[in-house]
């Protein structure tokens, strides 16, 4: 098996980036024979005009995905990591983060306990107690799923121009 074959599959079957680390364990490789088959594969990709790419995360970490401009008409076809509710209530949580919990909870209302759990059981938010509340503030894991920086004032940017977009 060639090394770019087996670090395609794992990248088709991950819902999750892969770490270079990672993938020397799956495959035997170097760092630097991985780092190969990853260009290899990217330029296979792009210059077939393929709908999937590779997508460098973190600077460390790969996943593949389809390409932005195809992602919204497969809508239908992916089920949601977090409901639509949840997901306003992430939304807001990462553009005013730090959030304490109890202003998310005057702004969306008492489902947002729920959510709050939610989100940090599935990696997305921490949950920091403040007082009598919580601060909450997104994760890397946040970011990288979603596609946004890490910086938080970057994040906020970005965040800003996907929702003018809609």
């Amino acid at each position: 098996m060639k090394v770019e074959q087996l670090i395609e599959a794992a990248l088709f079957l991950s819902i999750e980036p892969i770490s270079i680390e990672e993938l020397c364990k799956i495959s035997g490789a170097t760092r630097e024979e991985i780092k190969n088959a990853i260009e290899l594969l990217k330029n296979s990709y792009d210059s077939r005009e393929s709908a999937v790419e590779i997508r460098c995360i973190g600077g460390d970490s790969y996943l593949m995905q389809v390409k932005d401009i195809f992602a919204t008409p497969m809508l239908s076809l992916v089920k949601p990591v977090v409901s639509q509710e949840v997901l306003k209530t992430l939304s807001l949580i990462a553009l005013k983060q730090p959030v304490t919990q109890a202003e998310v909870v005057k702004s969306r209302g008492y489902s947002t306990y729920a959510h709050v759990k939610e989100l940090v059981n599935k990696g997305f938010i921490l949950a920091a107690p403040a007082g009598r509340t919580k601060m909450l503030t997104t994760t890397q894991k946040f970011a990288d799923y979603f596609g946004f920086p890490h910086e938080i004032e970057k994040l906020k940017k970005a965040i800003a121009e996907q929702v003018k977009f809609r």
